[in-house]
């Protein structure tokens, strides 16, 4: 994939403040569930430099001209020991960054529908996803939004460690707990990151499900069939 200026200007600004909330969601849902490491160490704070990974960021941009646009924030931190219910609730903290993706997309869709009934022209959902020049740059913005945040929560509920969904399957499957709590799944990880064969045969078409969902959701331009 060809780096485009234009799509970086808009996608880097909504990677970090999607990210930096992905983060807060775990802060937030750790707190609340009796463990204040997040607090301690300034994490409940929507401040994106508070969650933002220095290496991780600069991931982003470098990856980006590789039309990959990978990087990471810093990982939440927790003490299950402070928990009242250890098992289930590392996996509730776990499980709230990749809602709080999903209550991003969905928030995104809706602005741009909003944004798609005020436009004095309409524009196809074609249009909208190849970033069409005719398209306006807040319409453009939303579908990054949605698209972003879309690919983050399916992504974070991989059940291979360090991802969320490793936590999620070990509480629902605690006989697994042992194994892929193993830091080597983190090779797996890295396979899953630099595998496009394997991203775009196994994450593209459940990311896709979940943009038409959301589309139908909020009344979004029809998507076409091809996508």
């Amino acid at each position: 994939m060809k780096f485009d200026l234009t799509q970086f200007l808009i996608f880097f600004p909504i990677i970090l403040i999607s990210i930096a909330i992905h983060e807060f969601a775990h802060c937030w849902t750790t707190y609340r569930l009796g463990d204040d490491t997040p607090k301690q160490q300034g994490r409940l704070t929507l401040n994106p430099l508070a969650h933002l990974d220095t290496f991780g960021t600069i991931m982003i941009v470098v990856s980006s001209f590789a039309g990959i646009g990978f990087g990471w924030g810093k990982a939440s931190p927790m003490n299950p020991m402070n928990f009242r219910h250890p098992a289930r609730d590392r996996m509730l903290s776990a499980a709230a960054g990749p809602i709080s993706n999903l209550l991003q997309m969905l928030a995104w869709a809706s602005i741009g529908l909003v944004v798609t009934i005020l436009l004095p022209d309409s524009y196809s959902f074609e249009q909208i996803v190849l970033f069409r020049p005719e398209v306006p740059i807040t319409l453009l913005i939303c579908f990054a939004g949605v698209l972003i945040n879309a690919s983050l929560a399916i992504f974070n509920l991989l059940p291979v460690y360090p991802l969320d969904g490793h936590h999620i399957l070990g509480y629902f499957v605690p006989v697994l707990q042992p194994i892929i709590d193993n830091p080597m799944w983190g090779l797996v990880f890295l396979f899953l990151v630099f595998n496009r064969t394997l991203l775009s045969n196994v994450l593209w078409p459940v990311m896709r499900v979940v943009i038409r969902t959301c589309s139908l959701a909020v009344g979004w331009p029809d998507v076409p069939e091809w996508f």
